[in-house]
């Protein structure tokens, strides 16, 4: 739950308790102020006033909130983000695209030739896709140089995680001047 919705939502049980005091404390009409002849005046004060009307809006909004985050699901239970999960005889083991992206990257910075490699994962019904995309030095043969790069990274993430790799992805954005060494 996001700050905006913590705020809100303490601000909405203070009102809510406040309304609570007053049903239980209504009935028993010690206090002068909780007399119906009070109420019919406050009522009255309010004729015209309409911070009231922004007041109950923002307190019927955030209950609409309120009610469509119930629907939705806190998540509790499960892990949050992008996640395979693999089932043992021990229980489950949930792997993130994070660690993926990080298996991915190691192997892609160790590549001659090939530079700036920004890792992309997507996890869609437990099947695994990677995308590479960089850029490469003009004295390296690109097809030959990508497909080492697809098949390293494909062994080095199926080694570490047991997972299967459905497909990996390179694209090329730019081909860019080796660096030189100044002296």
């Amino acid at each position: 739950m996001s700050i905006f919705d913590k705020i809100i939502l303490v601000i909405t049980s203070i009102c809510l308790a406040f309304v609570s005091i007053v049903l239980i404390i209504f009935p028993f009409q010690q206090p002068d102020i909780l007399s119906l002849d009070y109420g019919h005046r406050v009522l009255y004060s309010m004729k015209g006033n309409f911070w009231y009307t922004g007041i109950g809006a923002l307190l019927l909004l955030a209950s609409i909130r309120f009610i469509l985050i119930s629907f939705k699901g806190s998540g509790e239970g499960r892990p949050k983000g992008n996640y395979i999960v693999q089932r043992t005889d021990h229980g489950e083991v949930n792997i993130s695209s994070e660690t993926i992206i990080g298996l991915a990257q190691s192997i892609a910075d160790k590549f001659t030739g090939v530079r700036n490699i920004k890792t992309n994962v997507k996890i869609f019904e437990d099947q695994l896709f990677i995308d590479l995309k960089g850029e490469v030095s003009p004295e390296i043969n690109i097809p030959e140089v990508t497909e080492e790069l697809q098949d390293k990274v494909k062994e080095h993430v199926e080694s570490c995680t047991g997972i299967s790799v459905n497909e990996i992805r390179v694209v090329i954005t730019n081909v860019v001047a080796p660096i030189r060494n100044i002296k």
